[in-house]
This record gives C-alpha cells, structure tokens and sequence, in this order.
C-alpha cells in the first residue's frame, strides 16, 4: 500500500497541469499578498500634512462650530453621560488620520477580508488539481493498466486518494503559510501591534482551510473517479453551490440557509460567522437574531458531503468496469 500512494504521489506531484495549477495558485498568493501590503502601507510626509490640513478645514466650518459650542454647554446631550466640555471638540471633528488614504495594515480585518478570499481560491484551484488528477487516468485510459498491475481496486482507489489529500494539503499549508507570514513580517516592520488572540485566530484559520483544501482535494477526485469525466465535476460543484444557494432563498422554507454550501464554507474558514435567514426574517418580519454556524457544526456537514461522496465513489469504483 505505502508503495502505491509513493507512486501515485509522484504522479501527482510531475503531472504537467496540476504542476500549472500550483504555480499560478502560488502567484497569485504573492500578489494578493502584495496587493495587501501595499493597500495598507504607512502614508507619506505629504499625505499627512494634506490630511491634517483637510481636518482643520473641515472643523472650521460654521456648521461644526455651532455644534461644538451646543455640545459644551450640554455635554451629555452629545456624548456619553458624564462627558466634559473640553471633550465635544475632538468628539465632533474629523481626526486628521480620518483624512488618510487608505487604512492601516490590521491582521484581523485581512483575515476577515483577503484571508479568506485567498483562502478560497487556494481551495478552488485544489479541486481542480484533484478532479484533473483523476479525469486524466480515464481519459487516457492508463487506469486498465494500472487496476491490471493492482488488481484489489479498493486499494487503488484509496492510494489515489491518499496521494490527492497529501497534495492538497502540503499545497495549501504552504501557500497559506507563506502568505500569512508575509503579512506578519510586514507588520514587524511596520510596528503593528498585533495580540495573542489574533496570532491564534489565524494559525488556527490556516489548519482549518488546509483541512478543507485535503477535503476539497479528495472531494474532486472521488467524484471525477464516479463520472469518469472532469468536466461533470466541475459542473456538478458549480450548479450544487451556486443552484443550492438560490434554493435556500427561494424556496419558502425556514432555515434552509443552515444547510447551504456556501454557508457551512465560510462557518468553517471565518472565525466566527453570523448570518440573517432571509426565509425566517420574512416570515417573522424581523431579522433581529442572526444564526451562528459553529465550526463544529460546519466541519459535521462537510465531512457528511465528503463521505457521502467518497464511499459512492468508491463502491462504484469497485464494481463497474473499467
């Protein structure tokens, strides 16, 4: 069996398109990860002397003095209960650093933005890789000589999957990996303060989205195997989480959006997802308690599509001819 998955391990790694795959995968990690440090690099001398001179322009309108003078005679009509006069001026003018550019770099709010999108697409291309590593057997024909060499397919089969999940997840732990510590050595640089929260945050962000790149990987690869064919793959996944979306919104049933795709995705990346049931804010007229998908539940339903999928596969596999 080891002997198996080291072959087929090689046939992963040297294969032409999935090597294609990876490396426009890794090139458009490092732009995304260039694109953020550079949306967020320190502004010039000149654009803070132009952002201080904008704030002072603005807090000398006729407008803005008028209300910091009502706020001074009544400073707890305008601020929190027990605000002192001298306080309204800051309250009610525009900070000059309101003026900058472009924002500051800040570790959570680009996990919660590009961390995520990078995170996804790194996936997206795995599913690729992984349905192409299997459509590429059939559609050559080479699996007859490889099921001829190892006739017991279950252990064909498995190796293959072995070998795609290993794949996968060395890729995404490593594209990950490298564009978060990118990102970390930007913000020493650039002294950004950053706490153990948010270090923990992302280290776990980074295991759970290469855990789901190895299911995403071996996904791929189990249904190409049932449909013999990459492009019923690709078609499938697409009309499943594109079609089952709009279904959850569509259809008049309360609570389907637990149970889409897209959700349970994004419940399992973010570190906390929270989203309004469009079905059950219609029917309540309010929307007033969002639902929470914990990791948990989340990890529960993808791995319940995996296995669905897998073992379809995988009895398939074992009794049509080849």
């Amino acid at each position: 069996m080891n002997a198996l998955i080291r072959v087929e391990l090689t046939r992963y790694r040297t294969r032409r398109v999935i090597l294609l795959i990876l490396a426009a995968a890794t090139v458009l990690t490092a732009l995304v990860a260039f694109k953020t440090a550079w949306d967020t690099r320190p502004p010039t001398a000149n654009e803070l002397r132009t952002a201080a001179a904008a704030a002072e322009a603005d807090g000398s309108r006729t407008d803005i003095k008028e209300q910091i003078a009502l706020c001074e005679k009544d400073p707890d009509a305008y601020l929190d209960p027990g605000a002192l006069p001298d306080q309204c001026a800051p309250a009610l003018r525009e900070a000059a650093k309101n003026y900058l550019p472009r924002e500051k770099l800040e570790l959570t709010g680009t996990l919660k933005g590009n961390g995520i999108g990078i995170a996804l697409l790194v996936t997206a291309l795995l599913i690729i890789a992984g349905s192409t590593f299997a459509g590429a057997d059939w559609k050559s024909g080479s699996i007859r000589n490889q099921v001829l060499f190892e006739p017991r397919r279950s252990r064909v089969w498995a190796a293959k999957a072995v070998a795609t999940g290993i794949g996968s997840g060395v890729a995404a732990f490593v594209l990950l990996g490298g564009f978060w510590l990118t990102l970390f050595l930007v913000a020493a640089d650039r002294d950004v303060a950053h706490g153990s929260d948010v270090v923990n945050d992302i280290g776990w962000h980074v295991v759970r989205a290469t855990v789901l790149a190895v299911g995403a990987g071996v996904g791929a690869f189990a249904l190409t195997t049932l449909f013999r064919n990459s492009t019923a793959t690709l078609s499938l996944l697409f009309a499943y989480s594109i079609g089952g979306e709009l279904l959850t919104y569509l259809l008049p049933v309360g609570g389907l959006a637990r149970w889409s795709l897209t959700n349970n995705v994004f419940g399992w990346l973010e570190t906390r997802l929270e989203f309004f049931d469009s079905t059950r804010c219609a029917s309540r007229g309010t929307c007033d308690q969002p639902v929470h998908i914990t990791h948990l539940d989340a990890g529960l339903y993808l791995l319940a599509v995996l296995a669905v999928a897998g073992l379809v596969s995988w009895v398939t596999f074992r009794r049509r001819d080849i």
